[in-house]
C-alpha cells in the first residue's frame, strides 16, 4: 500500500504537468485590425485574360516561335503598366526573364526581392474536352478567370504588377529598393530565367534582405477537426533527385528462364523501397501544428505538446495521409519503368526510375545509401538519374525575424486573423536560386482558395476568382509598404 502512493503520487503530477503544456497550445495569438477592404476592380481580371491569353509555355527544347511568346509578356507589361515602366529600372536577363529594380532612398538598407514566374505549364491535349473554356482563352465568367496560369502564376505576375502600378500612382517611393523578378522557365526548373537573375545580383554584390515567391496559401480543412483556414508559409522547400535503378540478365528464349530475370531484380527493388521507406521526422511538421494549435482539437493538442511520449503514435498517424506524410519523411515513387524487346525473349537489361523528393536535413547521398542498404544486391545499380540530375534541400529560413514577423502580420490584416504556420513547401520554386544572396526566403501565395479549385494548378479548368485576385493586390500593397519602410 505504501509502494502505490507515491506512484500515484507522481502519476497525477505527470498527468497535471502534461495538462498544462497542453493548455499552452490553446493560447490565441495576439489580435489585430484589420486593413480597410477594397472592392475588386473588373480591370484586373482583363489585364490578367490577356496575359492568359499570351502562350507563354516553358519547354525543355523550346523553337524560336516559343521563345517569342515571352518578348510578347515583355512589351504587355510595358503597354499595360506605364507608370511602372517609367519609374522602375528594367532589365532582360538572359534574353528572356525580367528584372525591375524600384530604387529606395536609403540605400544602406538592403533590397527585397518578390519573385513569379511568366511562364506556364501546357495544357494535356488528351484533357482538352474537359476543359469548360479553350486553356488559353482567359475566358472571364462566373466572377472568375479561366485558363493555363490563373494559378500558377500570372495571376502573381499581374497582382505584383498591379500593385507597384497602384503605388506609383500614389506617390510612393520605398526606403528600401524593391525588386520584381519574373523568370521565363520555373517549370523546367529555372536554370535559365530566375538563376541567371540571382547570378547578375550576386556579381554585383548585392544582398536581399528578403525573398517573397509562390508557395503555401490560405488553406481549408488542412486537417481533420480544424475547420478555420491557415496560412501556410514556406520556409524551406523539399530538395529533389531521380534515382535511375539498373539490372543486367543473360539474353535468351523465354521457354527456359532462370529464377528471376532482369525486370523481376528491379521489381524486387522497388517493392524493397516501398517497405522500408526512409525514416520519418516531426522536425518541420510539428512546429506548423504548434502555430496553429489553438485551432486543433484537444486529443490532439495534448498528443503535441507531450511528443516525448506518444510520437511513434503520432507519426504512424500521420504516415496514413500521403500528404502529411510528404511531410515527415524524404518520399519516393517509381515513376518509370523499361525493359524487353518481345515478350518471348529474356531481357538482357531493365531499367527503373524513382523519383525522391528530400527533406531537410536529408542528402541526396543520405538517400542513396538508404536505399543501397535497404535493396542489398549487387545486381542492382543505383545513380543519380543523368538526365533529370537533382538538388539538395533548401535552407530553412528562420521565423523569429523581423521580415517574417511582419509578414505574419500582413497575412492576418488581409486575410480576416487568420492563423499563419510555416511549413515545408513541398515543390520545387524559382526562390531556391536566390538562396547565395538571401537567408530569409518566404514562399507564399496571397490566395484563399478550395482544394477543388487548386487541383486547377496543372490540371484541369485552371481558375481564379476576381475577389482573390483583388485580394493579392491589396496584400502586395500592404507587404511592400511594410517591407519598403522596415528597417531590417
Amino acid at each position: 500500500m505504501n509502494i502505490w502512493i507515491p506512484a500515484l503520487a507522481l502519476l497525477i503530477i505527470l498527468l497535471a504537468v502534461m495538462l498544462l503544456r497542453t493548455l499552452r497550445l490553446q493560447k490565441k495569438p495576439q489580435g489585430i485590425s484589420p486593413i480597410a477592404k477594397t472592392q475588386a476592380s473588373g480591370g484586373i481580371a482583363e489585364h490578367l485574360s490577356e496575359i492568359v491569353r499570351i502562350e507563354s509555355v516553358s519547354k525543355t527544347n523550346p523553337s524560336p516561335e516559343d521563345l517569342k511568346a515571352f518578348l510578347r509578356v515583355h512589351d504587355w507589361i510595358a503597354w499595360t503598366y506605364p507608370q511602372l515602366s517609367a519609374t522602375l529600372k528594367m532589365e532582360i536577363i538572359n534574353s528572356y526573364s525580367l528584372i525591375y529594380e524600384w530604387t529606395g532612398t536609403e540605400s544602406s538598407l538592403d533590397p527585397v526581392l518578390f519573385n513569379a514566374h511568366m511562364d506556364v505549364v501546357p495544357a494535356d491535349e488528351d484533357t482538352l474536352d474537359k476543359w469548360k473554356v479553350d486553356p488559353f482563352s482567359g475566358e472571364i465568367r462566373d466572377n472568375a478567370v479561366w485558363g493555363r496560369g490563373t494559378l500558377d502564376m500570372k495571376n502573381q505576375l499581374v497582382a505584383l504588377l498591379e500593385s507597384v502600378e497602384a503605388l506609383v500612382a500614389e506617390g510612393f517611393t520605398p526606403r528600401r529598393t524593391i525588386y520584381l523578378a519574373f523568370g521565363h522557365d520555373e517549370e523546367i526548373m529555372g536554370f535559365h530565367g530566375s538563376k541567371h537573375i540571382a547570378d547578375a545580383l550576386k556579381n554585383r554584390g548585392i544582398r536581399l534582405a528578403a525573398v517573397l515567391d509562390e508557395g503555401g496559401m490560405i488553406t481549408e480543412k488542412m486537417l481533420q477537426g480544424v475547420d478555420d483556414p491557415v496560412g501556410l508559409v514556406g520556409i524551406s522547400e523539399k530538395g529533389y533527385v531521380t534515382l535511375a535503378l539498373s539490372a543486367t540478365g543473360k539474353p535468351g528464349h523465354s521457354s527456359m528462364p532462370p529464377r528471376q530475370t532482369a525486370i523481376g531484380t528491379i521489381s524486387r527493388a522497388i517493392a524493397l523501397m516501398d517497405d522500408n521507406p526512409m525514416p520519418a521526422r516531426l522536425d518541420y511538421l510539428l512546429p506548423t501544428l504548434l502555430s496553429i494549435g489553438y485551432l486543433l482539437p484537444f486529443g490532439l493538442q495534448f498528443v503535441l505538446a507531450n511528443t516525448w511520449l506518444f510520437k511513434p503514435i503520432l507519426i504512424k498517424q500521420i504516415s496514413k495521409s500521403n500528404q502529411l506524410n510528404a511531410l515527415i519523411r524524404t518520399t519516393h515513387a517509381a515513376t518509370m519503368m523499361e525493359s524487353g524487346v518481345k515478350d518471348n525473349v529474356l531481357p538482357s537489361r531493365a531499367e527503373a526510375k524513382v523519383n525522391c523528393r528530400v527533406l531537410p536535413g536529408d542528402s541526396i547521398e543520405d538517400v542513396i545509401g538508404h536505399f543501397t542498404k535497404v535493396i542489398d544486391d549487387p545486381r542492382v545499380i543505383i545513380e543519380v538519374d543523368a538526365d533529370s540530375g537533382g538538388w539538395e534541400a533548401s535552407s530553412v529560413s528562420e521565423i523569429d525575424t523581423p521580415a517574417f514577423r511582419t509578414l505574419n502580420l500582413v497575412i492576418r490584416q488581409v486575410f480576416d486573423r487568420v492563423a499563419v504556420a510555416p511549413f515545408v513547401f513541398l515543390a520545387a520554386t524559382d526562390s531556391r536560386h536566390y538562396q547565395p544572396i538571401c537567408s530569409h526566403i518566404y514562399k507564399f501565395s496571397p490566395l484563399q482558395t478550395s482544394s477543388e479549385a487548386r487541383e486547377g494548378v496543372h490540371g484541369i479548368n485552371e481558375h481564379i476568382q476576381i475577389n482573390g485576385l483583388q485580394k493579392m493586390v491589396v496584400f502586395f500593397q500592404r507587404l511592400m509598404r511594410v517591407w519598403g519602410e522596415a528597417e531590417f
